[in-house]
C-alpha cells in the first residue's frame, strides 16, 4: 500500500491529488470503523450483562454453601451433645442398678447367716433346757405319760384283736388276714425312735421352707434383672429408631437439595443456550454480510482486471481491495484456529459439566468452566492485542526532495492524517479482537448445537430406517405364500416356545433348589424337636413344678443376657460405623471446600495477572499517544 502511494505520488505529480485520495480513503475507513465500533459496543454491553449475572450467581452459590456448611455443623454438634447426654444417663442408670443388686445380694447373704445362727441358738437352747430341767419332775411326767400310753395301747390292742378275730372269722385265707398276722409280730415300737424321727421330719421341713424362701428370693432377683435388661433393650431400640428416622430425614433432604440444584442448573443452561443462539444468529448474519462483501470484491477484481489501468481511482480501489482481501483471509485463518481451540475447550467443559451433574455439586464447577472460557477469550484477545500494526515511518515521503513552499504544509497534514489513521486502526483492532473472541465462543456453541441436532437427526433416521425394514419384513412374511416364509414363521414360533420352556426350566431349577434347602431345614428342625421333646420328658420326670419354673426362668434370663450382649455389640458396631461415616463425610466436605477455595484463589490470581497485563498494554498505548475510549478505560480500571 505504501509503495502504491509513493508511486502514485511520484507519477501523478502533486501532493494535492495524493492528499485528496488519502482523505477519501480515510473517510471510508472511518465510517466503516465507526460502524464496527457501534456494533462492538453493543456486543460489549451484552457481555457485561452476562458477566454481572454470572457474578451474582457466584455470590448466591457462595452464600448457599456457607449456609449449608453452618447448618450441617450445627446439626452435628447437637447430635453429639444428645449422644453424650444419653450415654451419661444410661451409665448412671446402669450404675444404680448394679449398686442396688449388690445391696440385695449382701442382704440375702446376711439373712441366710442370721437364719443359720438362729437355728444353732435354738438347738443350744433346747439342749440347755433338757440339761437344766429337774430330773424328778421329768420322771413323774414320763411315768404319767407311760401309764396313759399303756392304757391307750391296751385299749388299741384289744380293739385290734377284736377286729382281727372278726376278719379271721369272715375271711380266714384273705391277704389282709395274712398281713395282720405278719404285722402282729413287730407291733412293739420304741418311743425314742419315734421322737427322733419326728424331730428329724421337723428339721427337714424347716430346711425345705428355708430353701423355698431362698428360691423365691433368687427368683425375685432374677425377675429384677430380667426387667432391668428388658428396659435397657427397649430404650436402645427407641434410640436406634430415632437415629434411623434422623438418617432417613437427612437422606431425603439431601436428595431434595440435589434435585433442586440439578433443576436450577438445567434452567441456567437453557437460558445460556438461548442467549448463545441469539448471539450466534446475529454473528452468522454478520459473517454472511462479510462473505457477500468478499464475493463482491472478488467480482469487482475479476471485472476490473480486463480493463486498462489508466485512472488513479481504479488503482487506489484495487490496492484497497487487495489489502482487504489479505486482511480478511488472515482473519478467517485466525478465526478457524480460534474455533478449533474453543471447540476443544467446549468439549472439556462438557465433560466437566457431566461430572458435576453426576457428583451433585452444581454451581461451583459451572462457574469455573465459565470463567475458564472467559479467560481463554481474554487470552486470545490479549495475544492479538499485543500484535498492533506498526507505523509507516520508514516509508514516509522525504520533504527535502521538493523545493515548493506548500510541501511542508502538505507533509504536516499527511502526518496528522496518518496519526489519526493509526489511532483508528488500533481502536478498530482492539474492538475486533474482543468481538472475535465473543464470536468464536458463540460460533462454538452454535456448532455444538448443530452437532447435537445432527446426531439426533441421524438417530431418528436410523430408527426410522429400522422401523421401515421391520415393517417390510413383516409385510413380506405376512403376504408371502412361499415355503420359506412358512418355515420362518414356524422357526420363530418354535424359538418362542423354546424360550418359554427354558424360562420354565430355570424356574423349576430354582424351585428345586429352594425345596432342597427347605427339606434340609425341616430335617434339622425335626431333629431339634425330638431333642427338645426328650429333654422335656426327662425334665418332667426329674423335676418338680417349682424347679421347672425356676430352670425355665434361668434359661430365659441366660438367653436374654446373650441377646442383650449381642445387641450391645451390634449397637456398638452401628455407632462406630455412624461415627466413621460422619467423619468421612465431614472430611470429604472439608476437602471439597478446600479445593473450591484453592480454585477460586487460582482464578483470582489469574484474573489479577490478566488485568495487570491489560493495564500495562493500556499504559503503553497511552504512552505512545493512542486515545482509549473513556467507558472501556473505566471498566478496566474498576476491578
Amino acid at each position: 500500500m505504501d509503495r502504491v502511494k509513493e508511486s502514485l505520488y511520484h507519477n501523478f505529480g502533486g501532493p494535492e491529488i495524493f492528499c485528496f485520495f488519502i482523505s477519501v480513503t480515510i473517510k471510508k475507513e472511518k465510517n466503516s470503523l465507526l460502524e464496527d465500533i457501534k456494533r462492538l459496543k453493543q456486543d460489549k454491553q451484552a457481555l457485561e450483562v452476562d458477566l454481572e449475572r454470572m457474578k451474582k450467581e457466584r455470590d448466591q452459590a457462595k452464600d448457599q454453601i456457607a449456609y449449608a456448611t453452618g447448618e450441617k455443623l450445627y446439626e452435628i454438634k447437637i447430635l453429639e451433645e444428645t449422644h453424650k447426654q444419653e450415654i451419661s444417663r444410661l451409665q448412671k442408670r446402669l450404675q444404680w442398678y448394679a449398686e442396688n443388686q449388690e445391696l440385695l445380694d449382701k442382704d440375702a447373704v446376711r439373712l441366710k447367716e442370721a437364719n443359720e445362727e438362729i437355728e444353732k441358738l435354738k438347738l443350744e437352747v433346747e439342749k440347755l433346757k433338757a440339761e437344766s430341767g429337774n430330773p424328778s419332775i421329768s420322771q413323774k411326767i414320763r411315768l404319767k405319760e407311760k401309764a396313759a400310753d399303756a392304757k391307750k395301747i391296751q385299749d388299741l390292742e384289744r380293739q385290734v384283736k377284736e377286729m382281727e378275730g372278726i376278719i379271721k372269722r369272715r375271711y380266714p385265707n384273705s391277704l389282709p388276714a395274712l398281713i395282720l398276722a405278719a404285722s402282729a409280730a413287730g407291733d412293739t415300737v420304741d418311743r425314742n425312735t419315734v421322737d427322733f424321727m419326728e424331730k428329724r421330719i421337723k428339721k427337714l421341713e424347716a430346711d425345705l421352707e428355708g430353701r423355698d424362701e431362698e428360691a423365691k428370693k433368687s427368683l425375685r432377683t432374677m425377675e429384677q434383672q430380667f426387667q432391668k435388661m428388658k428396659i435397657q433393650y427397649e430404650q436402645r431400640l427407641e434410640e436406634q429408631e430415632q437415629l434411623l428416622a434422623c438418617r432417613l430425614k437427612e437422606a431425603s433432604q439431601k436428595q431434595s437439595d440435589s434435585s433442586r440444584r440439578a433443576e436450577a442448573l438445567e434452567k441456567e443452561l437453557g437460558d445460556i443456550k438461548d442467549a448463545h443462539q441469539i448471539t450466534v444468529r446475529k454473528l452468522e448474519a454478520e459473517i454472511d454480510t462479510l462473505k457477500h462483501q468478499n464475493a463482491k470484491l472478488e467480482l469487482k477484481k475479476n471485472d476490473k482486471e480486463d480493463k486498462d489501468f489508466q485512472s488513479i481511482e481504479f488503482q487506489i480501489e484495487q490496492a484497497h481491495a487487495k489489502a482487504k482481501l489479505v486482511r480478511l483471509n488472515e482473519e478467517l485463518a485466525a478465526k478457524g484456529r480460534e474455533i478449533q481451540d474453543l471447540s476443544k475447550t467446549v468439549e472439556r467443559l462438557q465433560k466437566e459439566r457431566r461430572m458435576m451433574l453426576s457428583n451433585q455439586s452444581s454451581k461451583g464447577r459451572e462457574e469455573v468452566t465459565a470463567k475458564r472460557a472467559k479467560k481463554d477469550g481474554l487470552r486470545s484477545g490479549k495475544g492479538s492485542a499485543n500484535s498492533f500494526p506498526r507505523t509507516l515511518d520508514g516509508r514516509l515521503y522525504q520533504p527535502h526532495t521538493f523545493t515548493d513552499s506548500r510541501v511542508s504544509e502538505v507533509l504536516q497534514e499527511n502526518c496528522r492524517l496518518k496519526n489519526e489513521l493509526e489511532r483508528l486502526t488500533v481502536e478498530r483492532n482492539e474492538l475486533k479482537m474482543k468481538s472475535e473472541a465473543a464470536v468464536n465462543q458463540f460460533e462454538n456453541s452454535m456448532k455444538r448445537v448443530k452437532e447435537d441436532t445432527a446426531a439426533h437427526i441421524a438417530s431418528l433416521k436410523a430408527s426410522h430406517q429400522r422401523e421401515v425394514e421391520k415393517l417390510l419384513c413383516q409385510n413380506a412374511v405376512e403376504n408371502s405364500s412361499s415355503k420359506v416364509a412358512e418355515l420362518n414363521r414356524k422357526i420363530a414360533t418354535q424359538e418362542v416356545l423354546l424360550k418359554h420352556f427354558q424360562s420354565q426350566v430355570n424356574e423349576l431349577q430354582g424351585k428345586q433348589e429352594s425345596l432342597a434347602v427347605s427339606q434340609v431345614r425341616e430335617e434339622i428342625l425335626q431333629k431339634e424337636i425330638t431333642k427338645l421333646l426328650e429333654e422335656l420328658r426327662e425334665a418332667r420326670e426329674n423335676l418338680t413344678p417349682e424347679m421347672k419354673h425356676f430352670m425355665g426362668l434361668e434359661k430365659k434370663i441366660k438367653q436374654m443376657e446373650m441377646r442383650h450382649q449381642q445387641r450391645e455389640q451390634e449397637l456398638q458396631q452401628i455407632i462406630q460405623q455412624t461415627h466413621q461415616v460422619v467423619e468421612t463425610e465431614q472430611n470429604k466436605e472439608i476437602e471439597k471446600w478446600k479445593r473450591l477455595a484453592q480454585l477460586k484463589n487460582r482464578e483470582l490470581d489469574k484474573f489479577r495477572t490478566e488485568l495487570d497485563s491489560i493495564l500495562d498494554v493500556l499504559r503503553e498505548l497511552h504512552r505512545q499517544g493512542v486515545v482509549v475510549p473513556v467507558a472501556f478505560a473505566d471498566e478496566v480500571s474498576a476491578p
